[in-house]
């Protein structure tokens, strides 16, 4: 599978032989082509910056309310790729900004904590529910129920980032319902991030709020280690092949087999590090979503390993449908 978040490279990006997009970040849109923050959309009259105010309502002069002009640009963005892939599997996960990079929206500054360490502070899950980001949660919601329902696009499944414990999975999950994103309504499955140890150690009870499960590697490796993936001076000491890393992803893989739940990774170790990918085989994971660059030559080695592991070749037209 492959990883994308800029809508206008799905048509290029589908053409490679792909089982569907593992990883679909929709950072990129609200980024690129929303710009401003969704709070600020919900709230514009909380910015006392008038230039900024006035910017909200240019970009949003077509719509009723501002609010509106978020979900209809989230929604046609992953609709695009979605569709674009119809009917693959296009797992999207919803938003995963840290407070700087949300701050730096238009209208952010308002809306946003300062935090010493972003990387492990007010970050996905956490927000969803939290007063201070709920109503911006709710227009993803909203979006992620256009692009199901009203645009037909079914294949999207959904994914929650960063969930630190069972009880705010508990949360998130009765919030989305809320907003008519219930599981298993309409085939909707919902995948969570498995990047803190705890989403490992407590793998069983995730496992029965989930329908399956995407390693996070980058974060994992951070977690497990102990080392800051945005602080140079100890980036020598980041490294996703470290025994004890490679450990948690097995106990992964594991677990999810245990409670029949799909298992997935969408961290850059397997595209950086070719051994990796072997070792992620021959555990047994249902599927590699790795960067558009590194698809061909993964997708060659993991055939490589498949055919040394003596398994049958996969029938290319029922691939997808089988894994996931």
């Amino acid at each position: 599978m492959v990883n994308i978040g800029n809508p206008d490279t799905a048509f290029q990006t589908a053409m490679l032989p792909t089982d569907g997009v593992g990883l679909a970040r929709m950072e990129f849109i609200v980024a690129e082509h929303i710009k401003a923050h969704p709070m600020a959309l919900v709230h514009p009259e909380k910015i006392d910056d008038p230039a900024v105010r006035d910017e909200i309502a240019r970009l949003t002069h077509g719509d009723e309310r501002p609010a509106d002009f978020f979900v209809r640009q989230l929604a046609e963005g992953v609709g695009t790729i979605a569709a674009v892939f119809y009917p693959k599997p296009v797992i999207v996960r919803m938003s995963d900004f840290k407070t700087n990079e949300y701050a730096s929206l238009l209208g952010g500054r308002w809306f946003e904590p300062k935090e010493d360490n972003p990387m492990i502070g007010f970050r996905g899950a956490s927000r969803y529910t939290h007063p201070a980001y709920a109503e911006g949660f709710a227009l993803e919601c909203a979006a992620m129920k256009r692009v199901r329902e009203a645009f037909g696009l079914t294949n999207v499944k959904l994914m929650i980032p960063f969930c630190r414990r069972v009880q705010e999975a508990e949360r998130v999950l009765q919030a989305m319902a809320g907003h008519g994103l219930e599981r298993g309504v309409n085939g909707l499955e919902i995948y969570v991030m498995c990047e803190i140890p705890n989403n490992v150690i407590q793998i069983d009870a995730f496992a029965r709020l989930f329908d399956g499960f995407s390693i996070g590697s980058n974060d994992l490796t951070q977690l497990v280690l102990g080392v800051d993936r945005d602080s140079e001076i100890v980036a020598f000491d980041f490294d996703e092949r470290d025994e004890g890393v490679k450990t948690m992803i097995r106990q992964t893989i594991e677990g999810a087999r245990r409670n029949h739940r799909h298992a997935g990774i969408c961290g850059q170790a397997p595209s950086d590090y070719p051994e990796m990918a072997e070792y992620l085989v021959e555990l047994g994971i249902d599927s590699m979503s790795v960067t558009p660059d590194t698809l061909l030559k993964i997708t060659r080695d993991v055939l490589a390993v498949e055919k040394r592991l003596g398994r049958p070749p996969r029938d290319d037209d029922n691939a997808g449908r089988d894994s996931h």
